[in-house]
Parts: structure tokens; sequence; C-alpha cells
């Protein structure tokens, strides 16, 4: 007896000591490890964090090149969004705890009546300013037909006061839709890989939850949940609506005939990043995006600048949830974002823009690319591409419409047919975008985009021997034919061969054999280094994100071929600005000038951050300088470049035509090359340089016959929107 007590008091003695070390490590675990957490925990329960959002900055440009005034290409606006509450459109007198057929109805069929014809506004894209007509003697038969069908998609909204649409799964198996579909469940259907179900249509809640939750892999009474019928108390019909529009809804809800009938009809004011002036100059701004981040162009590479910084307010609150402000509360304000001003001329832009878009048409290219540099600072007045996009609705760039799988197979056997255009498959059905191509329109494509430059390069190769002293203008070479190199034979584009003939004439005629001529007595060695001070194969750091920096192999890895071939823009690749800032080098004295596209950075609290023009260094001599401009002004003139000029002004240029591959095949004819034009004026003093590129225009396979006839068009507005006198 007394072995078998002292065995329980020692039994017993053990387990308090034992419970004592669990408690023991619990509180330590309690009060030391996870204190920092449990804290946190208890500070949030009588505390409250809320986020101050700052302002984003504006970008901006000058107006006109007569004034200083800025005005902005984006900027901030607050639109309202439209929402409505169904419950208090049917029953305005909503009460919970009666049955809706105790309660005094609404008239939703009225609401819609009123609201079709402001809503149909309510995205009004007129810069303006909107006239919202609602009157209906005055409006068309088609405009009538499309509110009245608008006023009838609102009535079947507004009548629908229970959920009627619950997606159980997004990405259900073949097989699994298969046994849900043989399971023939009412309000439950398949649509593709998703599972829908309509509560309204649900005859029995659990026994639909049981039989589908082995095969969704939810809970049942999870299910349950979900499946269970509920009121609709939200419910958006429409965003972005312009001031005339919810100015004129505001006013409806406040005229006491329509007050009940509106009750359920709410608007919000939200913050929406705007372009007042819609697609000009779109991948030059790029876009924020719904998380409101920059994306592409100076929306993304100055995204931190532009963002700002969100404030703070931190303190307790009471048991109402209401915040009390007094000891141990901190206010962070918010800094709001800062501005950037850009070099763009708006009215260089808007007009090139305009001829760049008539002249893709025209030639039926798939982009177009200009570029135009005030070449004695490398300020960049206008940067243009087509086709262009609107980064308000930056999203419709996405929207796409559906072909079958014979169109497809048919337009890829098909000649006639654009190979590059994109088609998108998505889960065994096929694509093609609205806009043609895509998202491929945000692409600043003259600062990312290489391509080889073609004859355009002649001028630069021209001046680099000019100026190492190894030709003049009037120096000779014997063309007899097409030269053999290896394998190669370098041949004129004209395919016609005049014996003697001078510097002069290469330029003019575009003569391949002059340049092989030229390569050949400079050498490897020369002919690189040249290139590379032009700016070939090197990032011109301009303030923009995902620039090229082109292609332009080591002189020691060339062979004989690719000594010549890059003598006349190929083997090398170059984006366009890089090509624009290389002539700019032969408009502006000899020097490379680092292209200057934001001019400053103004910051909230009055600090500017200003960019300078910035030589890079000395190319060419004023000689070579002056020689390689009359060169330039007879190929205009004389040469294959006339179809640049302009009436009553001297103009310097010259054309490109890139040929293209398909695999190892060189494609030949119209839609198969990239044209340009390069060139500036006026001769004096140039004030501008511009560079036209054409992709694979159809109309003509020359850069004499589609870029030359768009630099014409361009040079000649700007002679005269910069008050240039005629010099000819």
């Amino acid at each position: 007896m007394s072995l078998d007590f002292s065995s329980r008091i020692r039994f017993l003695q053990i387990f308090f000591v034992l419970a004592f070390g669990v408690f023991l490590i619990r509180l330590f675990d309690l009060q030391v490890l996870s204190a920092e957490e449990f804290a946190q925990e208890a500070r949030a329960q009588h505390e409250k964090r809320s986020i101050l959002p700052a302002q984003r900055g504006k970008i901006l440009v000058r107006k006109n090149r007569l004034t200083d005034e800025l005005t902005p290409l984006a900027t901030n606006n607050t639109l309202k969004l439209l929402f409505v509450d169904p419950i208090i459109l049917a029953y305005p007198e909503y009460n919970p705890r009666l049955d809706f057929s105790q309660q005094q109805k609404g008239n939703p069929d009225l609401a819609a009546e009123l609201l079709a014809p402001l809503l149909i506004h309510a995205h009004c894209e007129k810069i303006e300013g909107c006239i919202v007509e609602t009157d209906p003697k005055k409006l068309s038969a088609s405009e009538q037909a499309a509110i009245k069908a608008y006023e009838k998609e609102l009535r079947d909204i507004f009548s629908q006061i229970e959920r009627r649409r619950v997606i159980l799964e997004t990405d259900v198996a073949e097989s699994r839709a298969l046994m849900i579909e043989e399971l023939d469940i009412s309000g439950v259907r398949v649509e593709g890989a998703m599972i829908v179900a309509d509560p309204t249509q649900i005859e029995s809640l659990t026994p639909t939850a049981e039989k589908l939750s082995p095969l969704l892999n939810i809970e049942v009474d999870k299910l349950e949940a979900m499946l269970e019928r509920r009121p609709k108390r939200y419910v958006e019909i429409s965003n972005k609506i312009v001031p005339e529009v919810s100015e004129k809804i505001l006013e409806l809800k406040s005229n006491p005939r329509y007050q009940d009938v509106l009750r359920g009809i709410q608007l919000r004011d939200e913050h929406w990043r705007y372009y007042p002036e819609r697609n000009l100059a779109a991948q030059v701004l790029g876009f924020v995006d719904s998380s409101g981040h920059g994306q592409y162009g100076i929306e993304g590479r100055f995204d931190h600048e532009l963002a700002g910084e969100e404030g703070v307010i931190f303190g307790a609150i009471n048991t109402r949830g209401q915040r009390i402000l007094g000891e141990g509360s901190q206010i962070l304000r918010a800094r709001d974002g800062a501005d950037i001003v850009l070099s763009i001329d708006r009215v260089i832009q808007g007009q090139v823009e305009k001829i760049l878009q008539e002249d893709l048409k025209q030639f039926e290219a798939d982009f177009g690319q200009i570029i135009v540099i005030e070449p004695s600072t490398g300020r960049i007045l206008a940067m243009a591409h087509a086709p262009d996009f609107d980064p308000n609705e930056f999203g419709k760039v996405f929207t796409r419409y559906e072909i079958t799988p014979d169109q497809e197979a048919e337009d890829r056997e098909s000649e006639e047919f654009n190979q590059r255009i994109p088609t998108i498959v998505d889960g065994g059905r096929y694509y093609r975008y609205f806009n043609r191509w895509g998202p491929q329109v945000f692409r600043n494509k003259i600062v990312s985009d290489t391509y080889e430059p073609g004859s355009v390069m002649k001028p630069i190769t021209m001046a680099a021997a000019l100026n190492a002293d190894e030709v003049t203008p009037q120096t000779t070479y014997e063309d007899t034919g097409p030269i053999e190199v290896g394998e190669f034979k370098i041949r004129n584009a004209d395919e016609t061969y005049a014996g003697t003939t001078t510097m002069i004439e290469v330029l003019n005629r575009s003569l391949n054999t002059g340049i092989a001529f030229i390569t050949r007595k400079m050498g490897y060695k020369l002919l690189y280094e040249y290139l590379r001070a032009f700016g070939f194969g090197q990032y011109t750091d301009i303030e923009l994100n995902g620039e090229a920096d082109g292609q332009l192999e080591f002189w020691k890895d060339w062979s004989e071929s690719e000594l010549i071939t890059r003598g006349f823009g190929q083997g090398l690749t170059s984006t366009p600005l890089q090509m624009g800032m290389a002539f700019s080098v032969l408009a502006n004295g000899g020097y490379l000038m680092k292209p200057l596209l934001v001019e400053e950075v103004r910051y909230p609290d009055g600090t500017v951050k200003k960019y300078h023009s910035e030589k890079i260094r000395k190319v060419i001599s004023d000689e070579t300088y002056h020689t390689i401009k009359a060169m330039l002004l007879n190929a205009v003139n004389n040469g294959i470049a006339r179809g640049g000029r302009v009436w009553g002004y001297n103009v310097m240029g010259k054309t490109g035509t890139t040929q293209t591959y398909r695999g190892n095949q060189v494609l030949e004819g119209a839609g198969t090359t990239i044209t340009s034009f390069a060139g500036f004026g006026p001769l004096k003093e140039p004030q501008f340089v511009i560079l036209v590129k054409f992709d694979y225009p159809k109309v003509s396979q020359w850069g004499s016959e589609t870029a030359a006839g768009t630099f014409r068009r361009v040079a000649d507005f700007l002679f005269r929107h910069m008050s240039i006198p005629p010099d000819k």
C-alpha cells in the first residue's frame, strides 16, 4: 500500500513538472517569441492605417515653337463611375425585414428610359467637350434605334435583383466537364472550361452541392454558400463617364419627380490617367496600366518620378471604428509626382503624324516612323509612329476576333495574305487582332527596333572617306560592271555601269560599286572607327527604356564582302534614332549630339532638374561638313533623291531601300523591302533633320518612290511652320 501510494505521488509529481514545463514553454513562446506578432494584432484592433494617394505628375510639351507656355500630353482626371443597387431600384423603400410582396415597387423601366439617352454618350471622344442630345426630334433614326437597344440592355440589368451567374471553377478538365454535364443539374451549366451556376434556377441546394462537391473538389458547405440565392446590391454600369453626362444624371437625381425612381443609381469619383490629345505621341508617352504603373515610353521610364510617394495616416480608433487624432497619431503627407517637360513640339508632332498616317495608307505599308531632330542641339521635335493607339483606352489594342482553322490555313498558303499579321492560338481556337498588329503598336520602333539601313548609309561612308582624305568629290573609279568578291557579286541597283565615274555620281546614282571602291581604300579598321564615331553599334542614352544598340561587329571579324556591304548599310543594324543622329552630324557642322527628349523634371518642392544639349564628339571637319552638304544637295537636285525636292528651298538628302530575307533567301518585289529617306534643310544653317522609314510598302519597293515623297511633305511643312524664307 505504502509503495503503491508513493508511486502515485511520484507520478503526479512528474506529471505536474511536465505540465508546468509545457506551460512555461508556451508562455515563453507567447510572451517572447511571438510577442511582436500579437502586439501587431492588438494594435490592428485599436489602430487604423489609411493611405493618402499621391497625384501623378504631368507630361508636358510647349504649345508651339513661339511660346514657353506648356500644355499637357498626360495629366490626371476625375471622372464618374455609375453603379446601381437593383434592390433599391425595384423597391425604393426596401426593408430587409419584409417580404418583397409587402414592399412598394419602384420603376426600373423608367430608370432605364431616363438613363439610356445619357449613358450612350458616357465615353464621348471629342477633346473639346461633348454635346449630349436627348431630344428624339433632333436624333437620327439610327441614333434613336441605338438608344432603344441600350435602353433594353439597361432594363435587363436593372430587373435582375438576384445573382444570376456564379462562376464555380474556371479551369475544369474536359473529362470532368463532361461528367458534370451528364448530371444534368438544373441551374448548372458548362461554358468551355468554366462551370457556371444560376442560383435562381437551382431546385434543391444541398443535393446539388453534394453532387458537385467531389467533382469540383469543394466542400459541401462552401458550395452551398456559393450557390445560395442572394440579392444583387452592386452592379457597375459604366466608368470614365464624361462630366457633361454625369452632370445631367445628377440633375435628374435631384429632380423631385425622379428621386424615388433613381434612388438606386449612384455615382462615385474615379481618378484616371488622362491623355487629352489622345493618340498624339502615344509611343513616346506610353500609358499607365490598371494597377497605376507606367508602361512603355516616358510613363515607364520615369514611373518613379511621376508616381511620387503615397502618404499615410496612422492612429488609434474608438469602439465605432472612428479615428482618434491625438498623441501617438502620425500623418505622413503624400509627395506628389514630378512633372516631365519634353522637347516635342506639339504642332510639329501633330502634323507629322497626320502626314505619316496618310502616306502609310497610300503606300500600304505595315508600319511607318518619322523622327524630326534639331541638329544643332539634338532636340527631338517629333517622334511619330503609324499605326498608333489611344493611351486612354490602351486595352482596346488586345481586342480580337475569331477565325476558323480553315481560314488560318488558307491565309498562310495565300501569296496575297500579309504573312506578318499575327494569329493567336488560344485553347485550340484562332484569333486575330482588330487593329491587325495587337500590342506591337505599343513599341517605340524609332528607339527599340533595328533594321539594315541600306543606302541612307552611303552619305555617312562618303563623309568618312572625305574626312580621312581617301577621296574628294572629283575622285574617279572605273565602273565597268559587277565586282566579284569571293562567291558574291556587288551590283548597282539599276544594273547600269557608266565607266569613269566621280564620287558625286556615286551619291547621285546611289552606286554600290562606288562604295566598294571607297571602303577598299579606307580599309577595315578605319571604316569601323568612323562608323563607331557616328554612333553606330552603341546606345545613344536617350531617356527611354528599351533602347537597342544595333549590331556592328568588330572589324577583325569582317570578310572583304562585309567590308563593302557595311559601307552601303547592309550587314549591320541601326535604330532609326541612331541614323537620325548620324545625319545630324552631317547637318550641324560635324558633331555627334546626344538626343534630347526630356528637357526638365519639375519636382513639387520647386526644384528643377534640367537636361541640356550635349556634344559627344567632333566626327568630321568643317571642310568635310561643307563638302558632303554640297554633294547631298546635288543628289536631291540631280540624282535619285530628287523625290525629296521642296519648291523654293535647298534640301539635302538620300534614299534608302533595304532588302529583307526569309530563311537565307532574298525577298524581291513590292511588300518585301524597308524604304527610307534621310535629309535636312535649309542649306546655310540646317534647322531640322528628318528620317522617314516605311516597313514593307506594297505600292513600291523603292525609297525614292515612297519615303522621299513623305520627306518632301514634312520638310515643306517645317519650312513654313518655322518661318524659314525660301533660299532657292
